[in-house]
């Protein structure tokens, strides 16, 4: 894990013993009053002197992008996450929902029953005009011709004492609820998505800061081989000894820090679903908001949060099927149509409209049918069970607002910690900066202690790394602002 302390440590112990040299041009150069401006010293035209001191802030090397890499800021990286797979997943669990939904509604609409058939048709003769009797008498394995025909029912539901009524609400409530867990997860990739954005921006600055200071670590030691080369006596070994060591440091610290930066670029990529994409080269700095009183927040997460919403739609869900158990108890009314043809044609034709025979044929029929299914104590007892289902969906509501009410707080909380911590390390960082410029102009006048510089440096990378991971942790907490009060949306 990324240690900021510890690399800014490292930073600024190259500034111990004198191992650098006097910075007197950023003394002469400083405002005589000492009051720190952006940077802490400013650069010459060649850009070399100030180096000590510079703002990586503001001054960090934007690396050119790659060809064919496409660069994101936060916006569009979120949209491209409601576009990922698991978005994709969830959407589907919507359109299966969907047409749940639509085989309720369609149960009240006509059944329509078809049935054809073709066989080998029995060799039946009328021996007399009425087919009284017929040859043969009985049963015999004779045929003759083809045995045809076909019937069509149509079965229309009239009333079911609520039956159909309660299944369509409760798959309207389910497509209710599919679509708030689709929101809420839209709500999820979002605050992964700034995670990840603001967390790559955060690696590459201490990347960068890490880097430039190896950078001046390496100068101070070649300038330290010099002196000792020429027999200063202001130069000892273990000041060389010290340098080496600090300069590892610095060197595990910057593989720690790109390691941070592979890993965060990845996740990026991972959230967008394309390994060509980068993020912008804005700089790391503070999201505008202004956060509300916390009971507002609470009550917008009570009331708009997805998963209350879907808690909601399952509890009706759950109503709906405890009353369609309900209506078990009674009968089902249905008009009923149907028409039938068969023929046989190695069967003689019965002239009767009365009898009816089986191999040539004609009917038609149009009633109303009660069909009942009389089991109570089965019924009773799947009422029961969906009774009881419809009171844990009413205590899951309950619970989703309470669940609600704790992120909300939550997320309240860190946003203003997050904040406050914001406000401390730019106080900080601009108080380091003036520690800075007044060391600076001590040791150029000879009245500094090393040890002075080197404390004055250290806190001032201290306050750079701190203020950048306070920078990700409000950025971040503003997201999760919007997660908890519902305000994301499913992709349309």
């Amino acid at each position: 894990m990324l240690r900021p302390a510890a690399l800014a440590a490292a930073l600024a112990a190259t500034y111990l013993g004198g191992l650098l040299p006097t910075p007197a041009s950023h003394a002469e150069e400083a405002p005589d009053d000492g009051a720190p401006e952006d940077d802490i010293a400013p650069e010459d035209e060649d850009g070399e002197d100030g180096e000590d001191g510079d703002d990586g802030d503001d001054d960090a090397p934007e690396a050119p992008a790659p060809e064919g890499v496409r660069r994101l800021d936060l916006p569009a990286l979120t949209a491209a996450s409601h576009r990922s797979a698991r978005a994709r997943m969830a959407a589907r669990d919507t359109a299966g929902a969907a047409a749940r939904r639509d085989e309720a509604d369609a149960a009240r609409l006509p059944k329509i029953t078809a049935t054809t058939f073709i066989a080998p048709s029995p060799d039946i003769r009328c021996l007399d005009p009425e087919c009284g009797t017929t040859d043969p008498e009985s049963f015999a394995i004779r045929l003759s011709g083809v045995a045809y025909g076909g019937s069509v029912q149509v079965t229309q539901p009239l009333y079911t004492f609520g039956k159909l009524s309660a299944v369509r609400e409760a798959a309207r409530a389910a497509v209710d609820a599919q679509t708030a867990l689709e929101d809420a997860l839209a709500g999820d990739l979002a605050v992964e998505a700034a995670r990840a954005y603001w967390g790559l921006k955060l690696a590459r600055e201490l990347v960068w800061m890490l880097d430039d200071g190896i950078g001046e670590i390496e100068k101070a030691r070649g300038r330290l081989d010099e002196r000792l080369a020429a027999g200063d006596a202001g130069a000892t070994v273990q000041d060389r000894q010290r340098l080496i060591t600090l300069l590892a440091e610095a060197r595990i610290q910057l593989t720690e820090a790109r390691a941070a930066e592979a890993t965060a670029l990845a996740s990026v990529r991972a959230i967008a679903g394309d390994d060509a994409v980068d993020i912008d080269e804005d700089e790391l700095a503070p999201v505008e908001l202004e956060v509300g009183a916390e009971d507002d927040y609470v009550a917008r997460a009570r009331d708009r949060r997805p998963e209350v919403r879907a808690a909601r739609a399952g509890a009706r869900a759950a109503e709906g099927l405890a009353d369609f158990e309900a209506g078990q108890y009674w009968p089902d009314l249905a008009l009923v149509g149907s028409l039938g043809i068969t023929r046989a044609t190695g069967v003689d034709d019965a002239p009767s409209a009365v009898y009816a025979e089986p191999f040539n044929s004609n009917s038609a029929a149009l009633a109303v049918v009660l069909r009942w299914n009389v089991e109570p104590w089965t019924t009773r007892a799947r009422l029961a069970r969906a009774r009881a289902s419809e009171r844990k969906a009413e205590e899951l509501v309950e619970l989703a607002a309470t669940g609600a009410t704790l992120d909300a707080r939550t997320a309240w909380a860190d946003a203003i910690a997050a904040r406050d911590r914001v406000v401390a390390a730019e106080e900080g960082k601009t108080a380091a900066q003036g520690w800075v410029f007044s060391v600076l102009q001590a040791d150029a006048i000879g009245v500094a202690e090393p040890k002075d510089l080197a404390d004055a440096y250290i806190a001032w990378f201290q306050m750079r790394a701190r203020l950048g991971a306070a920078i990700l942790q409000w950025n971040v907490a503003t997201v999760r602002l919007d997660r908890a009060t519902g305000e994301f949306k499913r992709a349309p």
